[in-house]
């Protein structure tokens, strides 16, 4: 049921990207990011919606599939970015990797990382930013590395805040630390391969963080 759930959920997002780009005329990039947090978003129900943390990840790899399907036979334009990553089929994996093998709170905290602190980062870089910095060979901008940072870290201590085992103060700490790292990670991963980098960073850093607490 919950399988049947997400493949709808998944095809009607998808339909409702494709539509802005080819009726309305949103840029690709707007459409794709839209879609990442759309995608992500889907993760919270399905943690109450399915305990066994293999069942979780199911929907994501389906959806990684045909990503990758759109990829190769470029389908889905309003999911694909320029240039040879595979970005969109790099992010759901990623979360079916945080839903399978990390606790809840700690899959969302980094999927959240993703689908709304670096969607937020490229939306702001690509349209304001002006401080142009480079790492590892590719552009970023000073811009939208911060709103990385900020909407990361928001997102993920909201999270902790809200459904976490842990008070508010480690909560925000733990969030601060996890969005360093994100938008650091973000700013090193050439090709899209930060949907893969950042989700599985910031899960693994708070992971660690809660270990080191105990």
């Amino acid at each position: 049921m919950s399988n049947a759930l997400s493949i709808l959920y998944f095809a009607v997002s998808l339909a409702l990207v494709e539509t802005a780009r080819r009726r309305l005329s949103v840029p690709a990039d707007v459409t794709r990011k839209a879609f990442f947090a759309l995608a992500g978003a889907w993760s919270t129900p399905l943690v109450f919606l399915v305990q066994d943390p293999a069942a979780r990840a199911v929907p994501f790899l389906i959806l990684a599939v045909v990503t990758y399907a759109s990829f190769r036979l470029e389908l889905l334009a309003a999911i694909e970015d320029v240039g040879p990553g595979l970005g969109s089929v790099l992010f759901p994996l990623s979360c079916a990797l945080l839903l399978r093998f990390f606790e809840p709170i700690t899959a969302l905290c980094g999927i959240a990382a993703m689908a709304l602190g670096d969607t937020s980062a490229a939306l702001v870089g690509r349209r304001w930013g002006t401080r142009k910095y480079r790492v590892l060979g590719h552009s970023r901008t000073m811009e939208g590395t911060l709103t990385m940072f900020l909407a990361a870290s928001l997102s993920m201590a909201l999270l902790l805040v809200f459904l976490g085992e842990v008070d508010a103060h480690r909560s925000v700490a733990f969030a601060l630390f996890a969005g360093t790292v994100a938008a650091s990670v973000e700013a090193a991963s050439p090709y899209g391969s930060d949907n893969l980098t950042v989700p599985l960073s910031s899960g693994a850093t708070l992971w660690l963080l809660e270990r080191l607490s105990q």
